[in-house]
């Protein structure tokens, strides 16, 4: 009898990490520098940003009207965002053993540096770049310059392709 119930506490305790595991957040990229006030949404709490700091599909990047922000994305994209800028990671996949691929990004407003890195160079076509003003298409080492105004604010929208 202690046998059957010790094998239904193991069985038990396995079957609750396995959901866990199948639901855990993926990790896109990490802070590399912030500058002013820096914000992560994430599961619908606003937490501070600082250099170390892991970024997670679904997590909305904000800065302040002082803030800037360096995102290192797993596959070595550069994201930089300056002033009154918000981006949501929607969408992050970089498996390149399996050929595996997808980015998508929310530019929502603000100003972006953005430097193509390995998904950009392997499978261009898996990047999408949503802005207020339509998507941005990629081509092999796509690297550009933008800035979006709110969509409320009008006009100051523009884009500086290098």
């Amino acid at each position: 009898m202690k046998q059957f119930f010790l094998s239904c506490s193991i069985l038990f305790l396995f079957s609750a990490l396995i959901p866990i595991q199948l639901f855990a957040e993926t990790t896109v990229g990490t802070v590399k520098g912030t500058r002013g006030l820096v914000s992560i949404i994430r599961n619908g709490k606003t937490t501070p940003a600082f250099p170390g700091d892991i970024i997670y599909q679904s997590d909305t990047i904000i800065t302040g009207s002082n803030g800037a922000i360096g995102i290192l994305m797993q596959d070595n994209t550069l994201i930089s965002m300056g002033p009154i800028s918000r981006v949501k990671m929607e969408k992050f996949l970089f498996k390149p053993d399996k050929n595996e691929y997808a980015m998508k990004l929310r530019m929502m407003e603000g100003t972006f540096v953005y430097q193509s890195g390995l998904l950009g160079k392997l499978a261009p076509h898996a990047v999408e770049l949503d802005t207020p003003v339509g998507r941005i298409s990629m081509l092999k080492g796509t690297d550009f310059k933008a800035k979006f105004s709110a969509p409320s604010g009008g006009g100051g929208r523009s884009l500086i392709r290098q």
